[in-house]
């Protein structure tokens, strides 16, 4: 049970604790993936001369350092995580777990608001409290929302926050990202800018502001539901070549839109049954075209790939039979390269008892993933003494 918030407690704090085992690059490696889960990191402090008595031994010694940082999405009040003081907090400290792997073993994050709060006081003088108590406020006011908010659309906020909200007498989606979020913008921009004119798919961008882009509503079909559960639909076959000549064309442009799959981010617009694609942030541009065999989206990230830190262990295996084959119906290869007829016999033939087999597997991944998670939370997790 997690104890009623107290009002007078820093809100969104996130505390992560490192002793002096921790190399320099892996510190480097934990910062990084703390912004990545929306953390802005305010300061970093030596834990020797701290004297806190919620410190483990290992983190009161010489070389052991905190790192201070905030989340400005986290509200007094707000429910609670799984661990820590709110489910963006355990999002960050899981993919800190998955990225750092054994090094994790030298790091701790506070797993109380109030325990959070002590250590930062511990270690900050009362003119750093107030700077760290009025940057909060600043982010939360960048990041406000002035249009009327129809709905909120975001799952994780991790680099921004996406609402639907009612704009010049229409709907519009509103992607408002965080101030350590501007490549990502720049990425959705310079995509768009790119793209659009030759294609379509990308949802078009309506209005640009230093920290927001405004995109077109795109009414998607809705999806079936069992038991309350999403199930995995399968494309009608011309949306599934749309798809394909999609991907040929934005690798032969020199992008891989990184996370771009049927599961995430393509949609199927209501009433027209057009193909349309979003949430082009992690797309990166090369100097030559991209072979689309050997694409990050349709492939998975290779581990030395410049942007594999960001993203965990787990996004960063082959992501085709999890977030395309279910959709698609089709193996990779027979996506970009089988004709049409067979590309139809091979969904009415293969795909079945594939997605079965697939589907008798799912509880089993689930219970793993589930476990796996459960297990870098508590052992990441700092309580009070």
């Amino acid at each position: 049970m997690h104890p009623p918030p107290d009002p007078q407690t820093l809100s969104g704090l996130c505390v992560v604790l490192a002793t002096a085992a921790l190399s320099a690059e892996d510190l480097r490696r934990t910062v990084a993936a703390l912004e990545r889960r929306g953390v802005e990191l305010f300061a970093q402090r030596d834990l020797a001369a701290a004297h806190h008595p919620d410190l483990p031994a290992d983190f009161a010694t010489e070389g052991a350092t905190a790192l201070i940082g905030f989340n400005p999405m986290i509200c007094p009040g707000a429910a609670p995580g799984t661990r820590y003081p709110h489910p963006s907090i355990d999002n960050a400290v899981y993919h800190l777990g998955m990225i750092l792997g054994p090094a994790r073993h030298h790091l701790r994050v506070a797993a109380d608001g109030r325990l959070a709060d002590r250590i930062a006081r511990a270690l900050l003088p009362q003119r750093q409290l107030e700077t760290l108590q009025a940057r909060i406020a600043k982010r939360r006011v960048d990041i406000a929302t002035t249009d009327r908010v129809i709905a909120s659309l975001s799952r994780h906020k991790h680099r921004a926050k996406v609402e639907l909200v009612e704009w010049n007498g229409r709907k519009a989606v509103r992607k408002t990202f965080r101030a350590t979020a501007g490549r990502a913008m720049e990425n959705e921009q310079a995509f768009h800018d790119d793209i659009a004119p030759l294609s379509p798919v990308p949802a078009r961008i309506l209005r640009r502001t230093d920290n927001a882009l405004y995109f077109e509503y795109i009414e998607p079909q809705p999806h079936r539901r069992v038991l309350g559960r999403k199930l995995p639909r399968l494309l009608p076959l011309t949306v599934v070549r749309e798809l394909a000549d999609f991907a040929r064309l934005v690798t032969s442009r020199g992008w891989d839109p990184i996370d771009l799959t049927p599961r995430d981010n393509v949609l199927i617009e209501a009433g027209t049954g057009a193909l349309r694609c979003i949430d082009f942030e992690f797309a990166t541009r090369g100097t030559e075209p991209v072979p689309v065999d050997q694409a990050a989206f349709l492939c998975g990230l290779a581990p030395d790939a410049p942007a594999a830190d960001m993203f965990d262990a787990g996004m960063r295996q082959d992501p085709y039979p999890g977030k395309w084959r279910p959709f698609t119906g089709l193996s990779r290869h027979s996506l970009l390269h089988d004709p049409a007829w067979m590309q139809h016999l091979k969904r009415a033939t293969l795909h079945p008892p594939w997605l079965i087999g697939r589907a008798l597997g799912a509880p089993g991944r689930r219970r793993a993933h589930l476990r796996e998670r459960a297990e870098i939370l508590e052992a990441l997790a700092l309580r009070e003494s």
